[in-house]
């Protein structure tokens, strides 16, 4: 198996302009690529990463919302993420503690849930970075 990392996952959307503003104003995601679909002219082919991120997602209408399998967002600090992302009127869960971590279920425009979540450093993986 050569299967190295994710490249891209599409996100399902009604409203590309409602989506793009939520994943770049709310969430701050970049925008990788913004250009018109090659096979659909009534669209465009939208492509956003987290800053510095190498996996992106693509704002796609083509497949039908409701069917997007969540994607976890990794954080170092969920409680400063969650404070922001409540004032900027993002629809969360209440955090939730769990033995591998701290996480929230956040929901987009097109009522897709994604996971916001802080991993919890297991002594033998703190161990083995030092």
């Amino acid at each position: 198996m050569n299967i190295e990392r994710i490249d891209m996952l599409g996100i399902p959307v009604t409203d590309q302009a409602a989506s793009l503003a939520f994943y770049t104003e709310k969430l701050g995601f970049e925008v990788r690529q913004d250009i018109p679909h090659m096979e659909d002219s009534s669209t465009r082919w939208i492509e956003l990463a987290p800053p510095g991120g190498a996996t992106r997602i693509v704002l796609n209408t083509w497949v039908k919302t409701g069917s997007f399998i969540p994607m976890v967002l990794i954080t170092s600090n969920i409680e400063a993420d969650y404070v922001e992302l409540q004032g900027k009127g993002v629809n969360m869960t209440p955090l939730e503690r769990q033995p591998w971590g701290i996480s929230t279920m956040i929901t987009d425009p097109d009522g897709n849930e994604l996971v916001l979540q802080q991993n919890t450093d297991f002594p033998e993986e703190a161990a083995a970075r030092e």
